[in-house]
């Protein structure tokens, strides 16, 4: 009884999750149609070549240690459909989507965020979509190739390459404004560890497949910085 009293007293006292996320339904279904719209603009996939630096007078910043932020992350196959889900290590995402991805995903048809939560008070979540809808700067990461590694035995594996170009695009003139190309690729050999009943082909691929991922944000994340002049710290 306590507890059903506790969580009523923190309803009452201020908009729910639900309620919030039908208020903001509209401004982040134009964000929807906005990445569809640079998905097209784009240029074809495969044509980015080196380096073209992003001369910005606002500089880009991405920095998770510090939780500060101007610049969404995405795969391009997000442009796209924002709710599409990783499919283990069989589709290249490195996973450094924030609040302007995940407003987009709370607030359309395939809210992931379950109903107990819905209906829990939105507390600061309002500030946070107001500064995701702030977004200066949006970068696109396209894989030109992805190999996933692919186990041959229980030891032994196909190591993995992911070709993969990077454009930075300005979210107020939904213009490219950078780009950058680079090459990841999967360690030849891994130690991993499984439970009774896995796979250890699965859990090896698994193992290699987040050798590439580490290496590729290592690489994007000095390529970033050294393409804008802005700052980017990825989470460890």
């Amino acid at each position: 009884m306590t507890l059903a009293l506790l969580a009523l007293s923190l309803n009452c006292g201020g908009e729910t999750n639900r309620q919030l996320f039908k208020r903001y339904e509209n401004q982040f279904a134009e964000k929807r149609q906005q990445f569809k719209k640079i998905a097209d603009l784009l240029p074809a996939p495969g044509t980015i070549t080196g380096n073209i630096p992003a001369n910005l007078s606002v500089k880009p910043v991405f920095n998770a240690k510090t939780k500060s932020f101007n610049t969404e992350i995405v795969m391009y196959d997000q442009l796209l459909d924002p709710d599409i889900e990783s499919r283990e290590q069989k589709r290249l995402d490195l996973l450094l989507s924030g609040d302007l991805l995940l407003g987009m995903k709370w607030t359309g048809p395939k809210n992931p965020m379950s109903e107990s939560a819905l209906d829990n008070s939105a507390g600061e979540m309002e500030q946070t979509f107001k500064k995701a809808l702030a977004c200066r700067y949006l970068i696109v990461l396209r894989p030109a190739t992805f190999i996933a590694p692919v186990a041959v035995s229980e030891s032994e594996y196909k190591p993995g390459v992911a070709d993969i170009e990077a454009l930075v695009v300005d979210l107020e003139s939904n213009k490219v404004v950078g780009s950058s190309r680079f090459t990841a690729s999967s360690a030849n050999k891994v130690e991993y560890v499984y439970k009774q009943g896995e796979s250890r082909e699965s859990r090896l691929e698994a193992f290699a497949y987040s050798t590439l991922y580490t290496e590729a944000r290592q690489k994007l994340e000095k390529s970033l910085a050294d393409m804008t002049g802005g700052e980017f710290v990825f989470e460890r």
